[in-house]
């Protein structure tokens, strides 16, 4: 069911417990009200709540490439909205459309302050497992709302985040109630105060599955709201509070390539050719999430020449990740005509929050804190089980002549090898263009004219979707 809402315009598909007690006190037929801890509970398991971001964002980056004209053509098929990321118009979204990483990230925050509001007063069950479903909600919520703030605002900065307008904080189940655009400030207070709560309830083990909340999630997106702040103490605190609690790495030198292609799909096999576990499965995962098209742009988008040229042939993110050619036969070779490999990874891999980021964090907060050995420490434990055995060297501070920037890009070219196509591109991008000397210029060249995306661009945020702008005149648009 869709509803308009008046302030918001969510999709819905529940109505607000809060909201039927107080306007109607009667349980409306054939709409789903939860009264009993159980009926909360589940409400963590939909499948709505296990998606997460758009994959759309990933367009606007220095990572993505879409090759036109025919056969090969990645462009013209992706929809209007996708090309106008890829040329950097923040207006990608007409009142006509549904921008899904706002309708489903509200649609998301609705069903997590449900359950949060709610909750303590259900039926049934103990108080300690009222306050471990709550605190899962808690970190749901951080997570959506540290996402959004991201795309349609500036990155923060603590000269200006109490003044910038960032998104509207929901925090309660009330489809009527009205919201105003919080600062930014006011956004990372709420996802950093969630966070703090949920530490203290949540499970050592997920319950049921990776898609369910526990501890080491919190901390997890703890350490990157304070890397995203620039709070590197912070965050290398709360990465090592992670990691003490769950630091699995999967060597990918024990996964192989097991059919030629996603096409034709073979039943019970992996979409994306390969036997990487799903992220739901996927012993990396601390809190796993899809994207909508579970494969983001798996099959969409080939990566730019730059991020090719941060690959090597013995690297196996390159080998099962990316392919030289699309399948079905005949195959239309990438690397042949464009020099790069077409992004095929289809494991329905975890977007969420995953044991390689918080080692990156880490090592990059070491970097910065000039702990230059720690930081090679970690890129070479994740190296190890990312590049095959008789390539992979150890590095050492003399291997960048003891100079802490040269580390630092070093750990930086890492994260990028490791996140592409995951979401969190653009925003270390916003973040680093902070520092002139990470500042860069992205180029996108298509239908005959080349697009420029200067650093700190208005253009690196996307518009307010209008559906909701338009019954809310008073929000402050993007420039």
């Amino acid at each position: 069911m869709i509803m308009k809402i008046k302030y918001l315009y969510i999709a819905l598909v529940l109505f607000s417990l809060v909201g039927c007690k107080k306007f109607l006190d009667i349980v409306p037929k054939d709409k789903f009200i939860p009264t009993t801890v159980e009926d909360y509970e589940n409400m963590l398991n939909f499948a709505t709540v296990t998606t997460y971001g758009d994959y759309y964002e990933d367009l606007i980056t220095d990572d993505a490439f879409l090759p036109e004209g025919e056969p090969g053509n990645l462009y013209t098929k992706q929809r209007l909205s996708n090309r106008k990321i890829y040329q950097f118009d923040k207006n990608a979204f007409g009142e006509g459309d549904n921008d899904v990483l706002w309708s489903e990230g509200y649609k998301r925050l609705f069903y997590f302050n449900t359950v949060i509001n709610n909750i303590m007063e259900a039926q049934g069950g103990s108080e300690a497992n009222k306050r471990s479903i709550r605190a899962e909600a808690l970190l749901g919520r951080a997570l959506e709302h540290l996402l959004l703030v991201n795309v349609y605002a500036q990155h923060y900065d603590q000269a200006t985040a109490a003044t910038e307008p960032g998104i509207p904080l929901v925090l309660e189940a009330d489809i009527s109630a009205k919201h105003r655009r919080n600062t930014i400030k006011e956004v990372y207070d709420q996802v950093i105060a969630d966070l703090t709560s949920a530490t203290n309830d949540l499970p050592l083990n997920a319950k049921l599955n990776r898609f369910r909340g526990r501890k080491a999630g919190a901390y997890a997106l703890l350490s990157r709201v304070y890397l995203f702040m620039g709070e590197y103490g912070k965050a290398l605190e709360k990465a090592n509070e992670t990691l003490g609690l769950y630091s699995t790495l999967a060597n990918m030198n024990n996964y192989k390539v097991i059919i030629p292609g996603p096409f034709p799909f073979v039943p019970g096999t992996p979409v994306g050719w390969t036997d990487v576990p799903r992220g739901i499965d996927h012993p990396e995962a601390i809190v796993a999430r899809t994207f909508l098209r579970p494969f983001g742009l798996g099959q969409d988008v080939c990566a730019s020449a730059e991020l090719t040229a941060l690959f090597g042939n013995d690297d196996q993110r390159w080998t099962l990740y990316y392919a030289n050619g699309w399948p079905p036969a005949p195959p239309f070779n990438y690397m042949t005509r464009y020099g790069v490999k077409i992004f095929l990874r289809g494991d329905f891999f975890n977007n969420a929050l995953n044991t390689p980021e918080v080692y990156l964090t880490r090592a990059e907060c070491r970097a910065r804190t000039n702990n230059l050995q720690g930081a090679l420490d970690d890129v070479n434990l994740l190296r190890k089980n990312r590049i095959v055995p008789a390539a992979y060297k150890v590095f050492t501070t003399a291997d960048f002549d003891n100079d802490a920037e040269k580390v630092l890009r070093f750990v930086l070219e890492e994260r990028r090898r490791e996140l592409a196509f995951t979401g969190l591109r653009l925003m270390d991008l916003k973040r680093l263009n902070k520092e002139t000397r990470f500042a860069k210029t992205i180029k996108h060249t298509a239908e005959g004219r080349e697009y420029i995306l200067p650093p700190n661009s208005p253009n690196y945020l996307r518009q307010i979707w209008p559906a909701a702008s338009v019954m809310n005149p008073d929000w402050q648009l993007n420039p």
